[in-house]
């Protein structure tokens, strides 16, 4: 196994798409590092669920504090010195919420709106205190499990749950008698789960619908490659008949063209009859160009294509193209689609990443001198303790190996995982190209060699 290098810095001109995070780990930027792109709220997948948490935990928290200012025994139980500290506590916990709903949907903000949310179940529970346990003001916890939902997996959004629901039952149980304690604590308990449930099934939702969008989009790339190997084939086909039929017929017609002027004296005939050879030579001449320009297969948009795979992706994906990087519109093209969408997908569901970078370039073989097509994926995920390649690596490797490409693994247990994929590109190598590709292949990619 090969000890695999941290994620080198991204380019410039990354590509990026950003997703809600479990407790992202913040990384201090390095000298020479691409800044961040700057956050867009078009982005955020999650917007609209945030945004009604935020306006029916703001409708809840106002009928929770009308109705304990109001209502009786909830009036009673406030002191002239408690109304002041009660009433700060109230305006913190909205002040709060509010800003913990508002924050950019980034890994770094996402934290802090998790500290926030634990603020708030702090106050939420201080301001039943001060009210003796009011049973309505715990309300506001409702809307705590709500949001924290939005965040967090459904295991740490239930456990944040028992944490609040065990501080309370410690309110309960300093003002109450244990059975009704008991009684009120597991009803809210119900009320906290269903709020999770009801967040987790929006944000399953939303998630479907981008899963939905990245299988519309790599539809359309399969499409946009069968449309273009359709029109090559359609191509192919016209140059044979034209080959076959036009071709042979004026080479005959050519031939005895010649037969007829070594056997034509000379006469006012002869001229037309060179005349029409020359016109016979030069129409063959151009049924050839025609034919060959019609085998030749036009460069398809492949960068295009993979910049809207990873677009649609669920988690930033960084891309960097050589100067020139094209591949012919064949089989090729539609198998680096592929092993992209293959890469991200075990990217995602397998090694936890978050996030991909991808290079892509098009240099020399260094075994066989002609030229090739490499890809240098990796991830920064934590891997599997015992790696063992699935079925996706394996028809991965299968796919390239049908049009003589090879696949190289690079993995560490823990480690995240590193994929070198060579496809040979058919072609004359330019010169400018075999200069650069004299060095190592991905020696300035990551420090990998």
């Amino acid at each position: 196994m090969t000890v695999l290098l941290p994620p080198p810095v991204s380019p410039p001109d990354a590509l990026t798409v950003s997703r809600p995070r479990f407790w992202p780990r913040w990384r201090p930027s390095r000298p020479g590092q691409a800044a961040a792109a700057p956050h867009d709220p078009t982005d955020d997948p999650f917007s609209e669920i945030r945004r009604g948490v935020r306006w029916t935990g703001l409708l809840l928290w106002l009928a929770l504090v009308v109705h304990s200012l109001l209502a009786p025994p909830s009036r009673e139980g406030l002191t002239q010195g408690e109304m002041l500290p009660w009433v700060l506590v109230m305006l913190g916990f909205i002040t709060v919420f509010l800003t913990a709903t508002s924050l950019p949907n980034q890994p770094r903000w996402q934290r802090l709106a998790l500290h926030l949310a634990a603020l708030e179940s702090v106050l939420a529970l201080l301001g039943n205190e001060l009210l003796d346990g009011n049973s309505v003001l715990a309300g506001l916890l409702l809307v705590i499990a709500a949001q924290v939902a939005v965040t967090l997996p459904v295991r740490w959004a239930l456990v944040w749950v028992a944490a609040q629901t065990l501080g309370l039952m410690s309110v309960y149980l300093s003002y109450w008698n244990a059975p009704d304690a008991w009684a009120y604590g597991t009803g809210y308990l119900c009320f906290q789960l269903f709020a999770v449930t009801t967040s987790q099934t929006a944000v399953r939702e939303v998630r479907a619908r981008r899963q939905l969008a990245v299988v519309v989009n790599e539809l359309r790339a399969t499409r946009a490659l069968l449309a273009e190997a359709s029109r090559h084939a359609e191509r192919l086909q016209i140059s044979r008949e034209l080959h076959d039929l036009m071709g042979h017929h004026l080479t005959a017609l050519g031939m005895n063209l010649q037969v007829a002027l070594h056997l034509l004296p000379s006469g006012p005939a002869r001229p037309h009859v060179e005349q029409a050879g020359e016109l016979g030579r030069t129409l063959l001449g151009d049924v050839r160009t025609a034919v060959r320009g019609m085998r030749e297969a036009t460069p398809c948009d492949v960068r295009a294509e993979i910049e809207a795979l990873a677009r649609a992706a669920s988690l930033p994906v960084h891309l960097s193209f050589s100067p020139g990087f094209s591949v012919p519109c064949s089989l090729r093209s539609q198998v680096l689609l592929r092993t992209v969408q293959e890469g991200l997908t075990n990217a995602v569901r397998h090694a936890g990443a978050r996030q991909v970078w991808m290079d892509f370039a098009c240099g020399l073989d260094p075994l066989g001198g002609g030229r090739q097509l490499t890809l240098h994926a990796r991830d920064d995920g934590h891997g599997s303790l015992k790696f063992q390649p699935g079925c996706g690596l394996m028809g991965m490797r299968e796919r390239l190996e049908s049009v003589g490409g090879t696949l190289e693994v690079r993995a560490r247990p823990g480690q995240p995982l590193e994929l070198l994929v060579r496809l040979p590109r058919p072609g004359p190598v330019p010169a400018e190209e075999q200069a650069l590709s004299s060095g190592p292949i991905y020696g300035a990619v990551g420090g990998v060699s």
